[in-house]
């Protein structure tokens, strides 16, 4: 098996689809939240979200997407740095 994995590469905008599609195999009965995080340029923080939704949707709750970015010193600008997704439980 090891030889067979040899030579490919995991892309995330590639690959993140399938990546929070078997994260739901492990979730318990309940879930409270399904949180992720991406230091990556590849994609948008709507598509992130539109990814969630598709994998999530048999779970009721709220969505929620954005970006992450760290202050710039002496300015109101934010350098962006990546994207987070998350889908929280009703309460």
């Amino acid at each position: 098996m090891e030889e067979e994995l040899l030579g490919e590469v995991w892309q995330f905008e590639s690959n993140i689809s399938d990546l929070v599609q078997l994260c739901t195999h492990v979730l318990s009965d309940k879930p409270l939240f399904f949180l992720i995080n991406s230091y990556t340029t590849g994609i948008s923080s709507q598509v992130l979200e539109n990814i969630l939704k598709l994998n999530l949707k048999k779970l009721k709750g709220n969505f929620l997407a954005g970006e992450i970015g760290l202050p710039m010193k002496n300015s109101d600008l934010l350098l962006p740095c990546g994207i987070y997704g998350k889908w929280e439980a009703l309460k």
